[in-house]
């Protein structure tokens, strides 16, 4: 597989638990690739979620990639943060 060619987006989970499902909904989604410079998305500002989040708690993050064809990647291992 080629990322810049064969991704679509990734979907990003936020939850307060680690552990994520097939259930679960994307709290945000991005593109895989800049439509300006053809080149793979790498970064994501967290801070961009936090109207939908509380100061305090703490969150797990966990990333799926999501193919032109609809195929899912697994979950990523979740990383833990707040606000």
């Amino acid at each position: 597989m080629n990322p810049v060619t064969d991704l679509d987006r990734f979907e990003i989970y936020v939850k307060e638990t680690g552990t994520f499902t097939d259930t679960d909904v994307p709290m945000a989604a991005l593109k895989a690739v800049d439509a300006q410079t053809h080149t793979l998305a790498t970064s994501f500002d967290l801070a961009n979620l936090g109207g939908h989040l509380t100061v305090g708690p703490h969150y797990y993050v966990s990333l799926r990639a999501v193919a032109l064809t609809g195929l899912k990647s697994d979950f990523s291992p979740p990383v833990s943060f707040s606000f």
